[in-house]
C-alpha cells in the first residue's frame, strides 16, 4: 500500500464527485471520477478517507443522502484511511527533538512517520479501540461544556469486536454512513459535535482578526502570536515526548531560549510538518481580511495537515491550495496541491 500514489480529497471534493455522478453529463469532475475509479481497482492510487470525513459525513441527517454520498466514498477509499493529527503530530515532536533541537533519542527518522500515516479503516482513523465513538459523562449543550472523557467498558469493547467480525465491513460502513432510515437525532448522542466546535473555533479566530485589526502594530508581531499560541497546543506533546526518552520537559523549553527564543519557536514548529502547515495557513489566512474565518475551517485544517504533507495529490478548496503554494508547502513536501478535481487526470497521468 506505501508504493501506491496517495489523493487525499476534500470533502466538498466528494460531495462533487456524487453530483457529478447523480447528473450523469459529461464534466471534469464525472471525467475525474472515472479516472480515479479506474486507478484505483489498478491498484496504483489510494484515496484515503481522514477523521473529518467520517464526521462530516455524519452531518447529513437525511439518510439516503448520507449513503449515496458513503457510497462513492466507500468504493474510491476501500476504507483506507489517514492516522488522525493528534497521533502524527505526537511522532513528529520525537523527531523534532533529535532533528532540530539536537538531543539524542535513538528515533529512527522521518520514514518511520511515512510509513505509520495510512491505514485501514475507522479505528486507525481516529487511533481509538472505539472508533469514531467517544464517551463522556454529558454530550454538551448550549451554555453547558462537555463531560469528562470515560474509558470504554470490557462490554463494549467485546461488542465492538464482535460488530468488527461482521462479512461485508459492516462496521466500517456504519461508521461511515449509520443505518438506514436514521436520522442521526438520538438522545445523549451527539452526531454532530463538529459543527459546535467548528463554530467555536471560528469565533475565536474572528475574535484574532478582530484585535489584530483594532491593534495595528500587535499585527507586526502576527507571527509571533500564532507561535506562541500552537506552542502551547503542542505542549502535551512536547512533555510526553521528552518524558519518554529521559529529558526534563523543561531543558525542552530551555533550549528553545538559547536558540533564540520567538524565532526557535518558529523553528520547532515548522520542523513538525503537520505543524508546520497548521502555521503557515494560520499565520497567512489572518493576513487577509478578505478570507473570513468560517464553521468548516477547523475540520478542513485538521484534514489538511496530515494530508499536505504526506499525500502526494491533494485536491482541496482554493483558498487552501492558494495559501499553500504562497508558503511553499507544496514545494517543500513534494505534494500536488489544487482545486479543480478537473485536474486530476493530467497529474495522475504524470
Amino acid at each position: 500500500m506505501a508504493s501506491k500514489k496517495i489523493v487525499y480529497l476534500d470533502q466538498n471534493k466528494w460531495v462533487d464527485l456524487l453530483k457529478a455522478e447523480k447528473s450523469g453529463t459529461e464534466s471534469p469532475s464525472l471525467t475525474a471520477g472515472a479516472v480515479l475509479r479506474r486507478a484505483v481497482n489498478s491498484g496504483t492510487v489510494v484515496v484515503p478517507l481522514a477523521a473529518g470525513h467520517y464526521l462530516e459525513t455524519w452531518h447529513r441527517s437525511n439518510w439516503e443522502s448520507r449513503h449515496a454520498l458513503a457510497r462513492i466514498m466507500r468504493d474510491l477509499s476501500q476504507f483506507s484511511s489517514l492516522a488522525p493529527v493528534q497521533r502524527v503530530q505526537r511522532w513528529e515532536m520525537d523527531l523534532a527533538l533529535v532533528e532540530y533541537l539536537g538531543f539524542a533519542t535513538g528515533q529512527k527518522g522521518l520514514k518511520a512517520v511515512k510509513d505509520q500515516i495510512l491505514g485501514r479503516g475507522v479505528d486507525h482513523a481516529f487511533a481509538s479501540a472505539t472508533g469514531r465513538l467517544r464517551l463522556v459523562e454529558s454530550v454538551a449543550a448550549k451554555g453547558v461544556v462537555e463531560g469528562e472523557e470515560m474509558e470504554p467498558d470490557s462490554k463494549l469493547l467485546d461488542l465492538l469486536e464482535k460488530v468488527r467480525a461482521l462479512p461485508n465491513d459492516a462496521y466500517e460502513w456504519w461508521s461511515l454512513a449509520g443505518n438506514e432510515n436514521d436520522s442521526m437525532i438520538h438522545d445523549d448522542w451527539e452526531t454532530r459535535g463538529q459543527h459546535r466546535i467548528g463554530d467555536s473555533y471560528a469565533e475565536q479566530e474572528r475574535a484574532l482578526s478582530t484585535h489584530l485589526a483594532s491593534t495595528p502594530k500587535k499585527k507586526q508581531k502576527l507571527d509571533d502570536l500564532i507561535a506562541a499560541q500552537d506552542l502551547m497546543e503542542i505542549s502535551e506533546d512536547i512533555h510526553e515526548a521528552a518524558e519518554a526518552v529521559g529529558i526534563k520537559p523543561l531543558d525542552v523549553y530551555g533550549r528553545l531560549v538559547e536558540m533564540g527564543g520567538p524565532e526557535a519557536i518558529k523553528g520547532l514548529l515548522c520542523a513538525m510538518p503537520s505543524v508546520a502547515v497548521r502555521y503557515e495557513a494560520r499565520r497567512l489566512k489572518h493576513r487577509n481580511l478578505q478570507w473570513p474565518w468560517q464553521q468548516h475551517d477547523h475540520i478542513d485544517l485538521v484534514s489538511l495537515s496530515v494530508a499536505i504533507p504526506y499525500a502526494d495529490i491533494v485536491v482541496t478548496e482554493r483558498q487552501w491550495a492558494h495559501l499553500c503554494k504562497v508558503a511553499k508547502l507544496d514545494q517543500r513536501f513534494g505534494t500536488r496541491v489544487i482545486s479543480r478535481l478537473g485536474e486530476l487526470p493530467q497529474l495522475l497521468a504524470d
